[in-house]
């Protein structure tokens, strides 16, 4: 079982030792990786293909040895004959939430199936970006483990259908929240409508 509520601020990319157990805020990135691709080395083929989908321009990781028990990842991009490597803590936010998706998609097939809980993956990406990144996180569940995602999102909530997306809503916070499948709401006209507007409340 993963569950993530990622905050890449915390994110450095660094690792001291491997592990196959991330922590919720993902902070131990570094030392996922280094575990991930220690189970399996092949791993990085499927963490590479999901890379090269997001981002045109990405070139490879690098595992680079910083100290006698210390590494620390770099991303490199290209495009023609010029190259650019950035030490993973200096992405953007996104790129390191890319990073991760990929991550959870290579574990889920190295030592899966898993069940993941990630809290609102769409955070940090740009609308253009939030669709296409979880679409190809609930594709690749598809046939092994399972995924479970929190999202405020028109974006994202749009990317599952309506019999498997529940609304979670309370009338105040001394009462109980109450969960009712999306499908039974049958919300009028656009669902992005009726979640801005608030008609999507039972």
């Amino acid at each position: 079982m993963i569950i993530l509520a990622p905050i890449p601020a915390q994110m450095t990319g660094d690792a001291t030792d491997g592990t196959l157990e991330p922590r919720v805020d993902g902070a131990d990135i570094g030392d996922w990786f280094s575990g991930v691709l220690g189970r399996k080395p092949a791993a990085y083929a499927q963490i590479d293909r999901h890379l090269r989908d997001i981002m045109a321009d990405f070139g490879e990781i690098e595992h680079v040895q910083i100290g006698p028990n210390i590494t620390r990842i770099n991303i490199s991009f290209k495009k023609d004959q010029a190259r650019l490597t950035v030490p993973f803590i200096n992405l953007s936010d996104g790129e390191k939430c890319f990073l991760l998706g990929a991550l959870v998609l290579s574990a889920n097939r190295v030592y899966g199936p898993l069940f993941c809980f990630w809290d609102e993956p769409d955070n940090y990406l740009s609308i253009s970006e939030v669709g296409r990144f979880v679409t190809e996180l609930r594709s690749e569940f598809g046939d092994s483990g399972q995924l479970m995602v929190t999202s405020h999102n028109p974006e994202a909530i749009l990317r599952f259908s309506d019999e498997n997306t529940f609304v979670l809503h309370r009338k105040s916070h001394l009462e109980p929240t109450l969960l009712t499948r999306l499908d039974d709401i049958k919300p009028h006209g656009n669902l992005a409508e009726a979640l801005i507007t608030g008609d999507i409340i039972p």
